[in-house]
């Protein structure tokens, strides 16, 4: 522990701190000295490339007997500017692996960014797809929930059945009381009573969801065309037949 310590102190003034001085001066100063530019960027290319190797290997390294101390010396050997050891290194082993395998690593470098991009969009793509698809369902929902006594959700396209019921229950009394005006000067004069005598709209009640009442006094087409409209006829997926209206004796 303690020599872990010791070593990042190090590490950090003689590796880190005092090189990135170092370049900031060759950097700064005019005219700009390219043997201290080409000195620095040799170091940092192998410091970059020694720091990649020990983030990957670092859980098994740990367990080295004296890497920090081998790695302290090994680092004050790349950074002293007695010791040169980044140039040695890098004119050594470095640049010549790098110049035979130059155009494997771009070719590898250009596959992994092209797949890494493809696997974000295919992910993206699938996350927004899901996400489309869970919206328009909550908003569907929302639209059924929010109508009072709104009917079931149908597929797309809509239920012939229950569009023709909801037809049916706004303009079938007005319908049917137009075929009745229509037959009675054909079939002559009816006789008053009581149950005449009230409402044309308490005949028959086609409003009510659970059940459709018919006054026996109507004739047999209006009977035929409630019963045909009525939520029992409409359970099923066809489509109620259009009624044949009798045609009244002379």
């Amino acid at each position: 522990m303690l020599m872990s310590f010791i070593s990042h102190v190090l590490s950090a003034w003689f590796a880190f701190l005092l090189p990135s001085y170092a370049t900031w001066k060759a950097l700064a100063h005019r005219p700009i000295s390219e043997p201290d530019l080409e000195r620095w960027g040799m170091y940092w290319a192998v410091v970059g490339a020694f720091v990649a190797v020990e983030y990957v290997s670092g859980w098994l390294l740990d367990w080295v007997p004296f890497y920090w101390e081998a790695r302290t010396v090994f680092l004050l050997f790349l950074a002293l500017p007695q010791a040169q050891g980044s140039t040695w290194v890098y004119q050594t082993y470095l640049q010549p692996f790098l110049l035979k395998n130059q155009a494997d690593i771009d070719a590898s470098i250009a596959a992994a960014q092209t797949n890494v991009l493809t696997f974000v969009q295919s992910r993206l793509q699938v996350f927004w797809q899901t996400f489309w698809d869970l919206a328009t369902k909550a908003s569907a929902n929302a639209n059924q929930a929010g109508a009072p006594g709104a009917a079931p959700a149908q597929p797309a396209g809509g239920n012939p059945v229950e569009l023709a019921r909801s037809l049916w229950s706004s303009y079938g009394s007005s319908l049917i009381g137009a075929f009745q005006q229509a037959a009675k000067p054909a079939t002559g004069a009816q006789p008053q009573t009581a149950a005449a005598a009230r409402p044309a709209a308490s005949a028959y009640d086609v409003g009510s969801s659970s059940s459709v009442h018919v006054n026996p006094s109507q004739n047999a087409f209006s009977a035929e065309m409630v019963n045909n409209f009525s939520p029992a006829a409409s359970s099923t997926n066809l489509a109620p037949s259009f009624p044949q209206p009798e045609v009244p004796a002379a």
